[in-house]
């Protein structure tokens, strides 16, 4: 793929929640918005920043395909009342959860994509098994470059330094959703506030409630994730909120099917 010959996204919307509270991370999302822009043609970047004050510059980028939008809030990142909002705003049938950090193989988003529009196989896809962390001196020519074969050799080789295996799996990151299911189980749980439980909550509940929810698997179908505040995010893994968000995210495959069905039919009520 190439700038010159890019992967068409069928009308896809793209929801990316964003908080610049470092430097690190606004350059990640710049590295992110460069790549999407330089491999991928025909979608729709959602782009819900929610801070004191806004840090991204539309001007910067000029892209009509970006839509920035800004929520006052200084507190915990509200993350899934973000996405929420994003898939309020979106008309297309397909919609991407898409971290403001992270980067798909492009083959396997075209695969997910594809599958959802053209088959009836899976209601949500994550095109990808694990995630690799990529840092120091190929993580910045990446952000400067948005060049996705900086990345790709290096999936079925052996990791050079700046990259190390940061999940075998996780249920969050970059999910492709058929946006009618994910309105009717509720979306994201906006009781979830700050870091951690809204994706493993939303993986139980959808799958509880029928929805058929796969990955795509093989070395190449990895995500790059561009290092940020590492340290912040290992030091405080452990705090009260996370370990109350997880434990209330599991408990998600505990309670009754009727409670659940409940629950959802509560959480849709916000896209009505």
């Amino acid at each position: 793929m190439t700038e010159t010959h890019p992967i068409s996204l069928r009308g896809l919307e793209l929801i990316i929640t964003y908080r610049g509270g470092s430097e690190e991370r606004r350059d990640n999302l710049r590295g992110v918005l460069r790549h999407l822009n330089r491999t991928y043609s025909d979608y729709l970047v959602w782009l819900i920043e929610a801070d004191a004050a806004p840090t991204f510059d539309w001007s910067a980028f000029a892209d009509p395909k970006i839509r920035h939008l800004f929520v006052h809030d200084t507190g915990p990142f509200p993350k899934a009342r973000l996405v929420n909002l994003g898939a309020l705003m979106a008309k297309s049938p397909i919609i991407c959860l898409h971290d403001a950090d992270m980067i798909a193989n492009p083959r396997f988003l075209k695969i997910a994509v594809n599958a959802l529009m053209d088959d009836d196989k899976s209601d949500v896809l994550c095109p990808f098994m694990r995630v690799l962390n990529v840092s120091g001196n190929l993580r910045q020519s990446f952000i400067e470059s948005g060049n996705i074969d900086e990345l790709t050799p290096f999936l079925e080789s052996d990791l050079p330094d700046d990259i190390n295996l940061m999940y075998l799996n996780t249920p969050g990151a970059i999910n492709v959703f058929r946006r009618a299911d994910f309105i009717r189980i509720g979306g994201l749980d906006p009781s979830f506030i700050g870091w951690g439980g809204e994706d493993d909550d939303l993986l139980l509940r959808a799958t509880r409630l029928g929805l058929r929810w796969h990955s795509l698997g093989g070395d190449s179908a990895a995500l790059f994730h561009l290092n940020h505040d590492s340290s912040w995010r290992f030091e405080r893994l452990e705090e009260e909120n996370i370990a109350k968000n997880r434990k209330q995210a599991f408990e998600t495959a505990d309670i009754s099917i009727e409670a659940l069905n409940e629950r959802a039919a509560e959480l849709s009520k916000f896209f009505r």
